[in-house]
């Protein structure tokens, strides 16, 4: 017999013992896993245990769960009910997990938290050409983040965990109940992998790179002298889902004079933030490859590594190293963009000015908060904000206002300040986008793709350029000859 209430001393110590030959199990609805036994006649005892199921699986999916308890001691002894809970709290993923019982004795969230540990830090990415490379720093914490998410489960958005612990549909009044993380890695298939990608279809682009996150860890484990895994990859030529292309773009060239003279007008308003904006429109790189520019060459190798690029001002270039093939790039400023920097330095040495706290930082873009360290993705998200809803880049939603307050009471009365929730339509990636697509606009598809350095041009066309399909359109023949054109001489025996 079982039942379930929330445990007081109160409550155990009223617990009747039955007769009989079998105790009386009853579980802890405030504590997962607690549970005390109830003795029968005449032996008059309760015992606390920890309590959990061991699920082992079918080839069809279906589950198999038996119970597994570890006894904690006698309620009265010499710990009370809270140091039993806490006990249990903090041991019990140990002892579950001690439970499971593979030939190797490791299951997928083994071997990923294995890769985490080492792995992500020291992993080599082969290129096409054999070519081994480290990972850069943004894609080792990138799999870490995906592989934490979605196969360990450790996110604290709650749609994510149901969507990978809620039984899976496969059709027929079936449902798929196992959890990828749990599976022994002798028993992992295809099929396995493929439900796992499957309860993320409503959110494609996660599920995807998720995918590719897992097939590196079992590819780094297949180099290892002993693999933990001895298959094939489980995750090789499983279809993907389709993803939409976030190809917007700022979609007329008088809204991009017009910010353009915005920011070039009113640069001494938020220098930094201006011309960081105005440097994405005019050379188009990554934003993490202009939040470490400095002004110019370090002079030593080390100082070289620790920054992303530096101003060549003789040559008007930018100097970086492409994060993707770790070849050199040489970036060409126009004439506007050498005059905003040349601007930003002279408000940096002037003390009256926005720019100032920015003094003696060898960063282009120092933080704000502490100018001994470069901005990131988040440094200019509020400024950011607030410009996309001057230049029509944001709508705003008023969520409420604040009442006026008289000795900390509500007076009724309505005050100024008001909260709104903004969406940005267009951010700072989008520049990039809107860089490449008028590049390409006035010197073609393969200037642009050239421009990017990218590897074809389907990479450009797939993510950044947009064609002008106004400008394809035409009423007359092409094959019309100018008037400036002299026509051919007929042949003779044409005449």
């Amino acid at each position: 017999m079982s039942k379930r209430i929330k445990f007081t001393p109160a409550k155990i110590a009223s617990l009747k013992h039955p007769i009989g030959k079998y105790p009386e199990k009853w579980y802890d609805s405030g504590c997962e896993g607690l549970a005390v036994f109830v003795m029968p006649q005449p032996s008059l005892t309760k015992v606390f245990y920890a309590s959990w199921s061991k699920v082992t699986y079918g080839v069809d999916g279906k589950q198999k769960r038996s119970g597994r308890y570890k006894k904690l001691g006698r309620v009265g002894g010499s710990k009370n009910l809270e140091a039993i809970k806490a006990d249990v709290v903090n041991n019990l993923p140990t002892w579950k997990a001690n439970n499971i019982t593979t030939v190797n004795g490791k299951t997928v969230a083994t071997l990923v938290n294995e890769y985490l540990k080492s792995g992500a830090t020291t992993g080599n990415r082969i290129k096409t050409k054999g070519t081994k490379l480290k990972y850069k720093t943004v894609t080792g914490k990138g799999y870490v983040g995906l592989l934490n998410a979605y196969v360990l489960g450790k996110t604290d958005k709650e749609s994510t965990k149901q969507l990978l612990t809620a039984p899976f549909h496969l059709g027929n009044n079936a449902y798929y109940k196992k959890q990828l993380a749990e599976l022994p890695l002798d028993k992992v298939t295809k099929a396995d992998i493929e439900v796992w990608h499957n309860r993320m279809e409503s959110i494609p682009t996660a599920a995807n790179r998720a995918l590719a996150a897992l097939s590196v860890v079992f590819e780094w484990d297949s180099k290892k002298t002993t693999p933990a895994y001895t298959g094939f990859n489980p995750c090789l030529r499983i279809a993907k889902y389709q993803e939409q292309k976030d190809k917007r773009f700022i979609d007329t060239i008088e809204k991009v004079l017009e910010v353009t003279k915005f920011l070039e007008e009113e640069q001494w308003r938020e220098p930094h933030f201006f011309t960081f904006y105005r440097l994405q429109m005019e050379y188009g790189e990554r934003l993490s490859d202009s939040h470490g520019l400095v002004w110019k060459k370090p002079t030593s190798i080390i100082d070289q590594k620790k920054c992303t690029g530096w101003i060549d001002w003789r040559k008007q270039e930018i100097y970086l190293t492409d994060t993707k093939n770790r070849e050199d790039a040489n970036c060409e400023l126009t004439e506007e963009m050498v005059l905003m920097l040349r601007k930003l330095q002279n408000y940096v040495t002037d003390a009256n000015t926005n720019a100032s706290f920015a003094a003696g930082s060898m960063w282009v873009f120092p933080r704000p908060t502490d100018p001994a360290l470069h901005i990131n993705n988040t440094s200019y998200r509020t400024k950011l904000r607030d410009f996309n809803f001057k230049m029509g880049f944001a709508e705003r939603e008023l969520i409420r206002v604040n009442k006026l307050k008289k000795n900390g009471i509500e007076t009724g009365k309505s005050g100024k300040r008001k909260k709104f929730k903004y969406k940005n339509t267009l951010t700072l990636k989008h520049l990039r986008k809107t860089f490449v697509t008028y590049y390409g606009r006035a010197k073609g598809l393969e200037a642009a793709s050239t421009r990017m350095r990218h590897s074809s041009f389907k990479v450009t066309i797939d993510h950044y350029y947009n064609e002008d399909k106004a400008a394809l359109k035409t009423h007359t023949s092409i094959y019309n000859v100018g008037k400036n054109v002299v026509p051919l001489k007929k042949a003779a025996n044409e005449e």
